[in-house]
């Protein structure tokens, strides 16, 4: 299973957690699989949950507008009961034979007892748990009033927070997750040699970010952000793509992310159109040293503060002594930044299984950007990279 059924257990009961609800995206995702339609048109106002008793691998009851019902159908974790509200029509013409997966969505269907979300959720949770009892919600999905509103309807039961959980849990990764990290990092290796493939004098950043989200969109991924830069125009990453042309020696700068199978990737990489200036080449040597010692230092125990300052020294003393960053890396799975953070202050504490997306970009004006990142898996006996790309700096003929 992909979900850490141990580790939420554990939780649940450390906490007197008789059920949980997920209301995010990103949790509803991990307890069952599901992408949700709606939760990703509607990230405000949507409304669609998963309810786990204790026994979190009985199944999750999963709630939802009745027009994504369908979705209960994808799930790749158990689903005990999909309970949908509001209304939506499906016909049921009598001459009609349903294979089995079209009978389970006419029943589901069928049940019009609910027109919004607040009852069928509370029908949700009486029947995880008919006797009361403590339930955590997920409350960073739903606004105060819903979740007041839930507390007046389901007045027999004690509701609690419980985001923090949920990210506590997913923290450490199932093997099942590692490779989903890891097969979500190669699709955007796969587009970055794509778009290097097209690179030549003249290329400009729009085409170069419309390559690579091609190959995203052709390896079933999702592009989330596409910031691919060439020269100096790096220290401002963030911004829309220009009809800037590659002239060379000029660097390309890629920092990319993308969701595949509900999994995220977050990749950095430099390249330069000929040989490299001797700066360039020191300046992103230095980082990769810093990248190269946290992946190097990492162990169960750390906090992110002390990943962090380990990573900091390390690009000082290979090149930059002036290197300043706000976080050097963070955890990734069904977020892009899943527990921990590696920033000053940061008290998380790498564990085996955590996942850290580790980075260390040193932006100049008039120079752009030097930046390498990657993914591994912290383990007791050693670190684990999930990306397979060259991390040296990339040199095309």
């Amino acid at each position: 299973m992909r979900v850490n059924h141990e580790r939420l257990q554990r939780r649940m009961a450390s906490e007197q957690l008789d059920a949980v609800v997920s209301t995010t995206a990103e949790n509803l995702t991990y307890l069952t699989g599901i992408d949700s339609v709606h939760l990703g048109m509607f990230p405000h106002s949507g409304r669609a949950f998963a309810v786990l008793s204790q026994d979190t691998r009985a199944g999750a009851v999963f709630v939802c507008g009745r027009c994504e019902v369908d979705q209960f159908l994808d799930a790749d974790e158990p689903i005990r009961e999909a309970i949908a509200y509001g209304p939506f029509y499906r016909e049921m013409p009598e001459e009609v034979v349903l294979d089995p997966q079209d009978e389970l969505l006419r029943d589901v269907s069928a049940d019009t007892r609910f027109d919004d979300p607040l009852s069928a959720l509370a029908q949700a949770i009486r029947s995880t748990c008919p006797a009361g009892g403590r339930v955590g919600i997920d409350e960073d999905g739903i606004p105060a009033d819903f979740f007041e509103a839930l507390a007046k309807e389901l007045s027999g039961w004690q509701l609690v927070p419980a985001a923090r959980h949920l990210r506590w849990v997913r923290q450490v990764k199932t093997p099942q997750e590692l490779n989903r990290v890891a097969a979500a990092a190669a699709v955007a290796e796969n587009a970055i040699q794509a778009t290097l493939a097209i690179a030549e004098e003249g290329i400009t950043e729009r085409e170069l970010v419309r390559e690579f989200n091609r190959s995203v969109a052709a390896q079933g991924g999702f592009p989330k952000f596409t910031l691919i830069r060439i020269g100096a125009n790096a220290v401002a990453g963030q911004r829309r793509p220009t009809s800037t042309p590659l002239r060379r020696g000029q660097a390309i700068w890629f920092d990319v992310g993308a969701v595949v199978a509900g999994y995220w990737c977050d990749i950095a990489r430099v390249c330069t159109l000929g040989e490299p200036d001797a700066r360039l080449t020191r300046l992103y040597d230095a980082v990769l040293a810093g990248e190269q010692h946290a992946l190097d230092a990492a162990r169960p125990g750390m906090t992110g503060h002390q990943l962090f300052d380990a990573t900091v020294d390390s690009v000082r003393a290979s090149g930059i002594p002036h290197y300043r960053r706000n976080h050097v890396g963070h955890g990734i799975g069904v977020e892009v930044y899943d527990p921990v953070l590696i920033r000053p202050g940061s008290d998380d504490e790498l564990e085996a299984g955590t996942v850290v997306n580790i980075e260390t970009p040193y932006y100049e004006f008039g120079f752009g950007c030097v930046h390498v990142e990657d993914p591994f898996v912290v383990g007791a006996d050693g670190n684990r990279l999930l990306t397979t790309l060259s991390r040296d700096l990339i040199v095309l003929p």
